[in-house]
C-alpha cells in the first residue's frame, strides 16, 4: 500500500493532518480515505454506471445516482441493473493500493468506457467518453494536458 498524499495544516488549536485528493491540481482535502475515494469517482473518473432501458442515454458515476434515475425515469419497468462499463473499484484499488498516477488510471478507464461504447453500438452518444459534459458538469478532458 503507498503512503496517502498527506497535508499539513496549521490552525488555530494546532497541527492537523488530512488526506488529499491524488489529482493534485484539485487541491481538495479530507479526514477520512472513504471520503477521497468518494471524491474521486464522483469529481474526476469517468462514468462508470449507464442505464440499460434503450433509447435511454442516461449515465453516472455512482450506483445510487443510478438508482434515483431508475426511480423517476422507468417506474414501468421492474428493477433492472445498471449496466457498468468499467469496475471503478478496480480502479480505485490500482490508484489507492498499487500507486499507479491518477492519469494512468484515468486513462484505462477511458479505454473500457471506450469498448464498451463499441459493444453497445453507443460511439456516437457515448463521443464525450468521460460523461460529464453530458449532464453540464466540467470534464477533465478538457483541460490541456501536461
Amino acid at each position: 500500500m503507498i503512503d496517502r498524499p498527506l497535508a499539513i495544516l496549521y490552525t488555530w488549536y494546532g497541527i492537523s493532518m488530512v488526506l488529499c485528493c491524488p489529482m493534485l491540481e484539485c487541491g481538495a482535502t479530507f479526514k477520512h480515505s472513504r471520503d477521497v475515494k468518494h471524491h474521486v469517482v464522483a469529481c474526476h473518473l469517468p462514468y462508470a454506471f449507464f442505464c440499460p432501458i434503450p433509447p435511454c442515454h442516461w449515465r453516472g458515476g455512482r450506483r445510487d445516482e443510478y438508482d434515483v434515475h431508475y426511480r423517476i425515469q422507468h417506474p414501468e419497468y421492474d428493477k433492472h441493473e445498471p449496466g457498468q462499463t468499467y469496475d471503478n473499484a478496480a480502479i480505485l484499488w490500482s490508484i489507492f493500493e498499487d500507486g499507479i498516477t491518477y492519469k494512468t488510471a484515468e486513462r484505462r478507464a477511458l479505454d473500457f468506457v471506450a469498448v464498451k461504447a463499441r459493444e453497445l453500438g453507443m460511439e456516437e452518444e457515448w463521443k464525450d467518453l468521460c460523461g460529464r459534459r453530458a449532464n453540464g458538469g466540467r470534464c477533465r478532458c478538457d483541460l490541456p494536458v501536461d
